[in-house]
């Protein structure tokens, strides 16, 4: 009996024991309010996220801009000669050179991606065309699909005093599944489909435009000494860009044109004084305070639009006025043209 009623207490005092280990049970009305603000804040993440989705991709994607920038470059093949006459050398000071100034107005477009239903985007560009410019430059992925094509006589409202001139991006060469798009980008020979098209039809329809398509190739504009370049997509290599550079004149100002941002110390060693290229829309999103999440090419993330430069040679790589379809969306990156006020520093 004894050895009971002490197995009894000894039970009594674990169980004590034990209830003061385990946390109080929350009330069910508490419960209740937790859950509540769980599904109001749910609630509200997903609207946010669903009105953030609909505006960058309805709202955003539409917000063209035109946007102005002012670009000085110069000439370099006199500048020892330069630099000794401001150092006060009295031998060069003989045969001082002459400054004068060459200025261009250039509207440089990008990643337009046009497919069938782009009117709106089209009608924006024959908006800004429809002004005397002494240049237009297209720097690539200007066809989405074959029904896009339609749009290419339409881009110029006006003819640029000395033309417009296009190159080709990777959209105008690949037809792009969304394996490409997702699993492209871990799996290298994923990225592009394994044919590319012929832009024959796409180069017509630039032609009809007013544009002068360049694959690898170069213009003189001899009445203004101005040397333009166009390199096709991916790039080009080294011995081949130098090939055509050597056609350069003398004193001539030095124009490239391409779409993808790649080898750029390359294309700033060959010569040129300003370069313009596309493919990286800007970033598509950006976030506040941290800027492009991506630029798809060599280039750091707060080079992802606008000037840069690389040793002499300055760069204007385009936000573009458009994106793939399947990733139609812009937040914090708008879609823009832009124009260039070129001062170009000449010695005679």
């Amino acid at each position: 009996m004894q050895g009971k009623i002490i197995w009894y207490l000894i039970m009594l005092l674990w169980k004590q024991k034990r209830k003061k280990k385990v946390a109080p049970k929350v009330k069910p009305a508490l419960n209740g309010r937790l859950l509540g603000l769980g599904l109001f804040a749910f609630s509200g993440l997903s609207l946010a996220g669903l009105a953030l989705f609909y505006y960058g991709t309805k709202i955003e994607t539409r917000r063209y801009r035109l946007e102005n920038l002012e670009v000085e470059t110069e000439q370099e093949s006199l500048m020892p000669l330069i630099a000794a006459v401001n150092a006060d050398d009295a031998t060069a000071k003989a045969g001082r050179p002459l400054r004068r100034y060459q200025n261009l107005k250039i509207l440089h477009l990008s990643d337009l991606h046009l497919s069938g239903q782009d009117d709106h985007k089209v009608e924006f560009i024959r908006g800004i065309t429809d002004d005397d410019y002494d240049l237009v430059v297209l720097t690539g992925d200007v066809f989405e699909f074959e029904h896009g094509l339609k749009y290419g006589e339409h881009l110029l409202s006006r003819k640029p005093r000395l033309g417009a001139y296009a190159v080709f991006g990777n959209h105008d060469y690949y037809d792009y599944s969304i394996l490409n798009k997702t699993l492209g980008r871990v799996v290298r020979k994923l990225r592009h489909p394994a044919q590319k098209k012929d832009v024959t039809p796409h180069a017509q329809a630039l032609v009809k435009g007013g544009f002068v398509p360049l694959v690898n190739e170069s213009v003189h504009l001899a009445d203004e000494n101005i040397f333009i370049v166009g390199i096709d997509y991916p790039g080009i290599a080294p011995e081949h860009l130098q090939t055509i550079m050597d056609r350069a004149p003398a004193a001539a100002l030095k124009l490239g044109l391409f779409h993808l941002p790649k080898k750029l110390d390359m294309l700033a060693q060959a010569g040129f004084h300003l370069a313009f290229g596309g493919h990286t829309h800007g970033g598509q999103v950006r976030l506040p305070g941290f800027g492009a999440l991506v630029t798809d090419s060599e280039l750091e993330r707060h080079e992802a639009s606008g000037l840069i430069k690389r040793g002499s040679t300055t760069f204007h790589i385009s936000r573009g006025l458009g994106a793939d379809p399947r990733s139609n969306i812009r937040l914090f990156c708008p879609p823009a043209a832009t124009v260039i006020e070129l001062r170009h520093g000449l010695y005679v």
